[in-house]
C-alpha cells in the first residue's frame, strides 16, 4: 500500500493599494430611441473630455456596459372579479446607460479634479472608485512559492521525525487565495442636478495595503 503525506500550505503578503480605479456611470432616459442615443453619445464625450482635461490620456478611457432598452410603466386598467386593481404594462421612452472606467497612480489632487471637472459638465453620473495594487502579478507568484516552501517544510519536518523520508510529489493543489480582480475598497460620489454629495470639496484619500493569501494543498509519497 502507498503511504503518502498531504499538507497544507499557506501564505500571507500585503501589497501598497496604490493604484485607482475609477469607473463612470452614465444614465438617463429619453422619449424614444434615437434621442437616447444622441444623449447618451453626448453625455459621454463631456465626461471624457471633463477626464482628459484634468489630465488622463483620452485613448485609455475604456466605455462597458453599454446599453438603451424599452422602459415601461405600470397603467391602471380596472378591478378584477376580487376588487384588486389590474395593471397593464405601457411603453414609456428608453433608458440609457454607459460606463467611463480608468485607472491612474494615486493622486488624490487629480482625482479632485476628476471630480470637480465632471461636476462642472452638468451632466450627473454616478462614480465609483476603488484601488488595487501595482504589484499584483510579482505577489501573486511570491504567494505561491512561499506557500509551497511552507507545505514542503512542515512534509519534510513531519516525516523525517518519524525517520522516513519524503518522496516523490504527486499532487498540488491551489486553494483560495488570490483575487486578480480584488480591490481594496469602493466608494461612490454621485450628483444630484448641480449639487455634489461629496463631503468635502478636496479628496485626501490614503487607502490601507492590501493583505492576501494563498493556500496549497500537497501530497507527497514517503520513502522509507
Amino acid at each position: 500500500m502507498e503511504r503518502t503525506i498531504t499538507v497544507k500550505g499557506y501564505a500571507k503578503m500585503n501589497m501598497p493599494a496604490d493604484i485607482t480605479s475609477v469607473s463612470v456611470t452614465i444614465s438617463g432616459k429619453e422619449s424614444d430611441f434615437d434621442k437616447a442615443m444622441e444623449a447618451m453619445i453626448g453625455c459621454t464625450v463631456k465626461i471624457k473630455d471633463a477626464i482628459e482635461k484634468a489630465g488622463l490620456v483620452r485613448s485609455e478611457l475604456k466605455t462597458s456596459n453599454l446599453s438603451i432598452v424599452q422602459s415601461y410603466r405600470k397603467r391602471k386598467i380596472g378591478t378584477d372579479r376580487n376588487g384588486y386593481d389590474k395593471f397593464e404594462d405601457v411603453e414609456d421612452g428608453f433608458c440609457y446607460k454607459q460606463d467611463v472606467s480608468f485607472e491612474f497612480p494615486n493622486d488624490n489632487s487629480k482625482l479632485t479634479d476628476i471630480v470637480r471637472n465632471i461636476k462642472d459638465t452638468g451632466v450627473t453620473p454616478k462614480i465609483d472608485f476603488g484601488f488595487r495594487s501595482s504589484s499584483s502579478e510579482t505577489v501573486k507568484n511570491e504567494l505561491l512559492a512561499q506557500s509551497a516552501k511552507n507545505a514542503l517544510g512542515e512534509a519534510k519536518a513531519i516525516v523525517e521525525a518519524v525517520g522516513s523520508k519524503l518522496g516523490k510529489l504527486l499532487s498540488v493543489d491551489r486553494r483560495g487565495g488570490y483575487d486578480d480582480d480584488y480591490v481594496y475598497r469602493r466608494r461612490s460620489i454621485e450628483y444630484d442636478g448641480d449639487c455634489c454629495k461629496c463631503a468635502s470639496p478636496s479628496l485626501d484619500i490614503d487607502p490601507d495595503d492590501i493583505a492576501v493569501g494563498q493556500e496549497v494543498v500537497m501530497t507527497w509519497e514517503i520513502a522509507d
